[in-house]
């Protein structure tokens, strides 16, 4: 077999073996993502915002026991939500949509704490929570609630901005009605793999560098 053979099927190879790599890591990237984990009890339980599916888990978790107490951040209001404002046109801030939802399912109003304010990502959540835990000195652990597809990268950030000594475990929402199979046939769920996937490639980056 001549030189010239060997190189272009060792390329065909290479080029065949490479389509297939990308192909299942299209076809299982959801799955790559989804973090499935079991709850443990902790000090507080903290509720990330953007999606208020992730409330209705956690107080399944107070009323399981898991958490005495559930934090809410206020996340900053979406620009088109701030229209509504300007035209006197009423509807309810995120963090005040998760409260009642807690109130509804049987959570204590005292048990419901606020922090933090107008917090854009991720990151900046962990930020508020950090400054939060100054004045509570009680709270040594945190149990993060969030959507099972951002559990890992969740748990990353608040492990890399908050103190050594407090311990952080988060959970994802049975709830949220995210598409493992065949994720790229719902639209919410092709949406979230893609911004996600993205999202926890820059903190890798971001942390590495």
């Amino acid at each position: 077999m001549g030189a010239r053979r060997k190189t272009t099927l060792a390329v065909i190879g290479a080029f065949l073996a490479g389509s297939l790599l990308l192909a299942l890591c299209f076809i299982y990237a959801a799955s790559l993502l989804v973090v499935e984990t079991s709850p443990v009890r902790a000090d507080a339980g903290l509720v990330l915002a953007g999606d208020f599916t992730r409330a209705l888990y956690a107080a399944d978790l107070y009323q399981q026991g898991y958490v005495p107490t559930i934090w809410l951040s206020r996340p900053e209001r979406e620009r088109s939500l701030q229209q509504l404002d300007a035209l006197g046109v009423p509807y309810p801030r995120q963090e005040e949509v998760s409260r009642t939802i807690l109130l509804q399912k049987g959570v204590s109003p005292d048990r419901i704490e606020m922090y933090g304010h107008e917090e854009v990502s991720t990151i900046e959540e962990a930020r508020a929570a950090a400054e939060y835990l100054e004045r509570r000195p009680d709270v040594r652990s945190l149990l993060l609630i969030t959507s099972r597809f951002h559990v890992r990268r969740a748990e990353a950030i608040f492990r890399a901005v908050l103190r050594p000594d407090i311990q952080i475990h988060a959970v994802g929402t049975p709830y949220d009605g995210f598409v493992v199979d065949r994720w790229w046939s719902d639209r919410n769920s092709a949406r979230q793999v893609v911004l996600e996937t993205a999202k926890l490639l820059l903190f890798w980056v971001y942390t590495e560098f």
